[in-house]
């Protein structure tokens, strides 16, 4: 059955923002037999002090969270901790080698590869999107020739966000749509505003920027990130799953998706990520994604000035944010220093991973669930008590 836009656009939040950007209301708390259970891993352990970290992983549990895994690196130390359960019927218990579905962190990687092509002179961050896919965007009140590359990257095209509309059913768990369905459907909605004029999150943007490194590199988004990114990194738990419901390997937990608040948990493991595109489909690892925001913060992935417009960020009007650069979040902490990262989700699973510049100090954290549970700084307490120090 289609849910309603009000119900589910908190939840949608997760795959289109980042959990920080709305306030959605807490869950009642899942019952579950190893809830409650700790589970320290046995890798090296960092010499620094995680008791805020997990008195945030504690106090994220209280709010109804099936499970949560982090992994952080810092100086070349590794730490992990796992807490509550990876499935609700047998109470196994949360790992933190297991993989998840990253969301909305996926975009940036879209990011980093037309950031590498820009690097190449393969294109121009401010050539327009119709200079590269003419005539896609046309009609409605939308104009390609005056929409660029970077608003695409930064959100500041106008282009409205496609999960508005009712022509998306995210509990049509095995359909598969096409990225060409997915920017019409969001094309036929108003802009949000004219480009460059505002902000607004659009996973529109994000489809059409697969298209468009597809168009440019005259290869699928999907073989351009693995040629660029996960085989040079060598991120083995890493896939970009096209419409395939499965994650790879026994290695995860499944995955929970509450629309509404005070109903139970649907188990939605098993899942078509078609859906959200190169704006949000890879399965990652937190030891994938420490390795991936490491090399990305530490300049192995761009050049330099290529990483520099990637953190030059535009204003959201979001408090826990200083503002969104291309493909990445800049994080406010009260020490003064900046956290470069993405929130993301999508049914079943939910995500932040960033570090520091210069890719010293890293952090990915992971929940098996989306819903109402996810409390408005759900990941930003976390990343305050792992880096504001």
């Amino acid at each position: 059955m289609k849910m309603p836009y009000k119900i589910v656009s908190a939840s949608l939040a997760l795959m289109v923002t980042g959990i920080s950007q709305y306030n959605v209301v807490p869950g009642i708390a899942v019952e579950a037999k190893a809830a409650s259970s700790i589970n320290s891993s046995s890798e090296a352990q960092a010499k620094r002090n995680h008791s805020a970290v997990k008195q945030a992983l504690r106090d994220a549990m209280e709010t109804g969270l099936p499970g949560i895994l982090v992994k952080s690196t810092e100086n070349g130390k590794r730490w992990a901790y796992s807490i509550g359960v990876a499935d609700l019927t047998t109470g196994q218990q949360m790992e933190t080698n297991y993989r998840f579905r990253i969301g909305s962190v996926t975009k940036t990687f879209t990011a980093a590869v037309v950031l590498q092509l820009a690097g190449e002179n393969r294109l121009n961050l401010d050539d327009s999107i119709e200079k590269w896919l003419p005539g896609v965007v046309r009609g409605n009140g939308y104009e390609g020739k005056e929409i660029t590359v970077r608003q695409l990257l930064n959100h500041t095209s106008g282009i409205s966000e496609y999960l508005k509309s009712d022509k998306i059913n995210l509990m049509e768990t095995r359909k598969t749509y096409t990225p060409e369905e997915i920017v019409k459907i969001g094309l036929a909605m108003p802009a949000d505003f004219a480009p460059g004029k505002g902000w607004s999150y659009s996973n529109t943007g994000y489809v059409l920027l697969g298209m468009l490194i597809e168009r440019v590199s005259g290869a699928s988004y999907a073989e351009e990130i693995e040629k660029r990114i996960l085989e040079p990194l060598e991120l083995s738990d890493t896939f970009l799953p096209g419409n395939s419901a499965v994650i790879p390997g026994n290695k995860h937990a499944r995955g929970y998706f509450q629309p509404e608040f005070g109903k139970e948990p649907l188990d939605i493991t098993y899942y078509n990520p078609s859906v959200a595109s190169s704006a949000g489909d890879i399965i990652s690892s937190a030891e994938d994604l420490n390795k991936f925001f490491s090399a990305l913060l530490g300049g192995q992935l761009l050049k330099e000035e290529q990483l520099k417009q990637m953190l030059t960020p535009v204003a959201t009007g979001q408090k826990d944010f200083k503002g969104y650069g291309l493909g990445i979040y800049a994080f406010n902490l009260q020490n003064g220093d900046t956290v470069w990262g993405h929130t993301g989700g999508i049914p079943g699973f939910a995500t932040f991973a960033g570090g520091v510049l210069g890719g010293k100090h890293t952090l990915a954290v992971s929940t098996n669930y989306l819903g109402t549970a996810i409390e408005h700084q759900t990941f930003s307490k976390i990343v305050k008590a792992e880096f504001d120090k």
